[in-house]
């Protein structure tokens, strides 16, 4: 770690600050992706994050990865305006799981990264991110982190009345064009749930001009319903998901502007029974089906490449009365899926992949400060290709960790972890050119399993005047999955090759390997007020992450995001508020093979909400404007830093109505 982190480190721990009564505490907050009556957030070790609210509306955009890309230890691999996912700690794909209400994606945004999720963050009443190795609940995918959307699609009461919301916004640089509405109720023991969003936006433009193929267009809506009585509910959802979007590969021909079209169709059932017999209080069921297909075109007529994916994720917790001073749960997950990539870009063969889990988590209060958790997981998981043989995995995951009120206000969490995560798909049985990342990509049916050894150190506190946090985390993952380039030829270089594989040509060859790499870094936050009185309040943050990324043999890995600075000024006054923002994204010299260097930018946002009216009926008109210091900012984890930066100046403004 450099001095410039160190100094870092050094300056938000021993900072005096002085923070605001009015901050809300943590206690406030309970984590809907915990098993119920494990949801309280000050009694869980593991770093999590919970945006809702004002710093939801905030930070509201187009994809989840654009959403938390500022918040400290998150970033995003963004491939375009609508292709972009999180990363957690320098972790991200098939490592980063991404929930809605507690059930996956289900889309194929971990095949590649020109893939849109089809998640939505707009009708998001809460968003919830948990740093590090979250396995034990949720499986292999979330070997590197977690994000939960909580939305209302099936409700869990019923509302006293009819309520609805209305939105809509517009962005003078991509000249994007929003519009979303959600409305609820329900009647004795119905309830009901519908929302809709519909967005279209034209290619934006960066500091330096227009970004070719970069427009999209999306619409989805969703409509729910539930059952509730004394005993519990049970409820079910659909959601139909439709989008096209440019990806921005050669701006330079504008005969080659491809675009992807997409199409899901989601249903869920959710349930819970209270009490059903002596010594259970709780059952818990989910159950989520997915049909998702979308068409990758070469030009405004040619169909080339199709990807289907048809899966089932259903759990089962049960949460059991107290054993001894245990209260815990005991669940199970299953489902499958079939996947498959037809046409010219078919690198992938049909896979049927089937997963089964049984998982145990039981949390005890040790004494009234310190709390004590304890859980673990059996995973196994089937891929069956249709020109290869079965591989299966049988994985095997362990969390502990405390939670210790060291001072009244003042708590001290540590968590110690070994999870495993099976190789994905891809990574077992690519074999074709990548036209998004330039590459031809050979899978290793041979992989061994992942295995994180992870232990999180963090120090809050969590109520009073002061409202700080800091964590520590060390990652050493045995046998990480990477991609490495070849040289079959033995001239010193990575081979290019054609679309064959064969003959020489523009795409890089590359296999997948495995090593043993180490993953360590921080994440800092610190709130404190400046004023507060008859004028109103004015509040000052700081946060600050880093993540570095090593292999056993000393290089570095590919596309790790570099360390970020940021501060936030906020100002609010009866009906009015107003932030502004300042995030230093540092430069990233510690690449990996064949990366360059990519330096760093400073991007300044502000935002303004004014409520016209409140009651029974509200109006909040906004304005935000991004980037205002124009910045040619280039993410270092992109595959297309230098053909995509980030958009440049821009002003959006919109209106959101509730009735």
């Amino acid at each position: 770690m450099n001095l410039r982190c160190t100094v870092i480190i050094a300056l938000f721990t021993t900072s005096q600050l002085v923070c605001s009564e009015e901050i809300t505490t943590l206690d406030d907050y309970t984590i809907t992706a915990r098993p119920i009556g494990l949801q309280s957030i000050e009694h869980i070790a593991q770093p999590i994050t919970v945006l809702r609210d004002d710093d939801l509306a905030e930070k509201q955009s187009t994809t989840i990865g654009e959403t938390l890309a500022n918040i400290p230890g998150v970033t995003t691999n963004r491939f375009s305006p609508l292709a972009s996912r999180p990363i957690i700690r320098g972790l991200g794909g098939s490592r980063v799981q991404l929930l809605e209400n507690g059930v996956g994606s289900m889309d194929v945004s971990t095949v590649s990264v020109d893939h849109a999720v089809t998640i939505d963050p707009i009708h998001a009443e809460q968003i919830e991110i948990f740093r590090g190795p979250s396995t034990l609940l949720y499986g292999s995918e979330a070997s590197g982190g977690l994000v939960n959307v909580v939305t209302n699609r099936i409700p869990e009461y019923v509302p006293d009345s009819f309520n609805a919301k209305a939105s809509s916004s517009f962005n003078t640089n991509s000249v994007e064009k929003l519009l979303s509405f959600k409305a609820e109720g329900g009647q004795e023991k119905m309830a009901f749930h519908i929302d809709g969003t519909n967005r279209d936006a034209e290619n934006y433009s960066a500091k330096n001009g227009q970004i070719l193929n970069s427009f999209y267009d999306s619409k989805n809506i969703n409509l729910g319903t539930s059952f509730i009585d004394d005993w519990g509910f049970i409820g079910i959802s659909y959601g139909r998901f439709d989008s096209t979007h440019g990806v921005p590969l050669n701006p330079d021909d504008p005969a080659e502007l491809p675009f992807i079209e997409t199409e899901q169709n989601r249903t869920t059932l959710s349930g819970q029974i209270n009490k059903p017999f002596s010594g259970i209080r709780t059952i818990n069921m989910q159950l989520g089906y997915n049909d998702y297909q979308h068409t990758e075109f070469e030009d405004a007529t040619t169909p080339g490449t199709v990807f289907n994916n048809e899966q089932l994720d259903g759990r089962v917790v049960f949460q059991h009365e107290n054993i001894g001073v245990f209260n815990g749960v005991i669940g199970t997950q299953f489902g499958y899926r079939d996947v498959s990539a037809v046409g010219d870009e078919a690198f992938l063969p049909k896979t049927h992949s089937e997963t089964f889990a049984i998982f145990v988590l039981e949390e005890t209060d040790v004494t009234e400060s310190l709390h004590f958790e304890i859980g673990g997981r059996y995973e196994r998981q089937r891929n069956a290709p249709d020109n290869a043989a079965v591989i299966s995995n049988d994985m095997y995951s362990i969390s502990s960790g405390i939670h210790w009120h060291i001072l009244e206000e003042t708590a001290l969490g540590l968590n110690i972890s070994r999870s495993q995560r099976a190789p994905a798909v891809e990574e077992l049985f690519a074999n074709g050119p990548h036209v998004a990342t330039g590459t031809f990509e050979i899978g290793q049916a041979g992989l061994d399993i992942e295995t994180a050894n992870s232990i999180d150190l963090s120090l809050a506190r969590e109520k009073g005047f002061l409202q700080w946090n800091l964590s520590l985390f060390v990652n050493y993952i045995e046998d990480f999955i990477f991609l490495q380039g070849l040289d079959r030829n033995n001239d010193g270089l990575v081979d290019g090759v054609d679309d064959s594989g064969t003959a020489p040509g523009e795409f890089t060859l590359v296999q997948f390997q495995q090593d043993n790499v180490v993953f360590y870094g921080f994440e800092v936050a610190a709130n404190f007020n400046l004023y507060s009185g008859n004028y109103g309040q004015l509040d000052f943050n700081l946060f600050g992450d880093y993540v570095r990324a090593e292999r056993s043999n000393g290089d570095n890995l590919p596309r790790i995001s570099p360390a970020k600075i940021g501060s936030t000024l906020s100002y609010r006054y009866s009906d009015f508020s107003a932030g502004l923002n300042l995030i230093n994204n540092l430069a990233q010299n510690d690449n990996g093979l064949l990366e360059t260097d990519t330096g760093g930018y400073s991007i300044l946002n502000l935002n303004m909400n004014y409520n016209v009216f409140t009651g029974k009926r509200d109006l909040n008109i906004f304005a935000k404007a991004a980037n205002l210091l124009d910045e040619d900012g280039r993410l270092h984890t992109s595959f297309i830093k230098d053909r995509a930066p980030i958009m440049g100046r821009a002003l959006i403004v919109g209106f959101q109505a509730s009735f």
